[in-house]
């Protein structure tokens, strides 16, 4: 990616150059948002656990390019509201991609994600809220749904030049 594109990615994100600061968070807001499975990576988290690492990305909108990470984990030492919920999630996003999982593909996270990497480029909607978290406020709790679009094809935009 060039100078003009790395600046319109962050002009089009929505930094204001003469009030924004530089460090600001860059998570996506509390929204409803037309999104597309960008990808499904399994590997470890930083504790060692093995997940699941969901990549959406907004495809239209103010926020058109932005992305939202989500991880999934299914190791026995999680509680089991966090397993039911990760399992909610990734039962979900494969019904939205059209993704049937086999029991083959459940076997770890490495076969579910390469499974659920065939729903790659599908969109649906992402329904968005974020909800404080008492014992750490800088990580509030992100919690997600997701619907069909209907009937609404979602396509590219064409470039546009730089508004500035």
């Amino acid at each position: 990616m060039g100078i003009l594109d790395t600046l319109q990615t962050v002009k089009n994100e929505g930094f204001d150059a003469k009030n924004d600061k530089i460090n600001e968070s860059q998570l996506l807001e509390a929204g409803s948002y037309a999104v597309r499975l960008k990808s499904a990576q399994a590997g470890q988290s930083k504790q060692g656990r093995d997940q699941i690492s969901i990549s959406l990305e907004v495809v239209s909108g103010k926020d058109k390019g932005r992305q939202e990470l989500i991880f999934v984990s299914f190791d026995d030492d999680l509680p089991p509201f966090v397993l039911e919920k990760n399992g909610r999630i990734l039962l979900k996003i494969a019904a939205m991609t059209g993704v049937d999982f086999t029991k083959k593909d459940l076997d770890d996270v490495y076969s579910a994600s390469e499974a659920l990497s065939k729903g790659l480029g599908k969109q649906f909607r992402m329904e968005l809220t974020i909800v404080p978290n008492k014992k750490n406020p800088q990580y509030p709790y992100r919690n997600y749904d997701f619907e069909k679009l209907g009937d609404d094809v979602l396509t590219e935009d064409e470039d546009s030049e730089l508004p500035f």
